[in-house]
């Protein structure tokens, strides 16, 4: 992959899973996946703005901090509206709670670990919540149209981008994966990331979306 290119691919991927949301936007219009349309440019206008800081030399970490802190918080109230467990409506409630207790502890002590714990922290809470909403899904009266259902498909998203993102935080100094190769992994995640975000926008049908 040229170079050159790697800054531009990650805007451009999310470009592309923006128009096909946009597209499909009455399949899902009265479901609470209506969100993702509202997150999805917003996300897309944030790296867009990282990617011109960056191409100007200017410092985009700010940027990019609070955006991450707002895009597990957007995960958490999602998965807890998706949820009709209480159980598991609770877990999601705790999720964001110890998520931001963490983040707040790796701003005053930089030095325990700084944003890469609250990064995991916030990670693993994902994966917690996709494994709990499969359980439901594939419980439910659904399971034969589950693929038809967008929730589906951004959860599926959910748990390959984090169960690939994790090792990669934690292992990258250990295994000297850094500079462009640790960015090629990162773009590849994100592929798959929007890839089935995509396929999800694609395939889902309007009347398995009621909520």
């Amino acid at each position: 992959m040229n170079a050159t290119f790697l800054p531009y691919s990650i805007p451009i991927i999310e470009l592309i899973a923006v128009i096909f949301a946009t597209v499909h936007f009455k399949k899902y219009a009265a479901s609470n996946e209506r969100y993702f349309l509202y997150f999805l440019w917003f996300t897309f206008l944030i790296d867009v703005t990282g990617t011109i800081l960056n191409h100007f030399s200017i410092d985009n970490k700010l940027v990019y901090e609070v955006f991450t802190i707002g895009s597990f918080l957007f995960y958490f109230y999602w998965f807890n509206t998706i949820l009709k467990n209480k159980t598991f409506k609770r877990i999601a409630k705790f999720s964001a709670i110890m998520f931001l207790g963490v983040t707040l502890i790796a701003y005053i002590l930089p030095s325990y670990g700084g944003q890469g714990y609250a990064f995991v922290t916030g990670a693993i809470c994902i994966l917690l919540l996709t494994f709990l909403h499969l359980f439901q899904l594939l419980r439910g009266d659904e399971i034969l149209v589950v693929k038809y259902k967008l929730s589906f498909w951004i959860t599926t998203a959910l748990l390959l981008f984090y169960v690939g993102i994790i090792p990669l935080i934690l292992l990258s100094q250990y295994l000297n994966v850094e500079g462009a190769s640790r960015t090629v992994i990162f773009i590849s995640l994100n592929i798959i990331l929007y890839g089935c975000y995509i396929i999800g926008f694609i395939w889902t049908k309007k009347k398995y979306n009621r909520f």
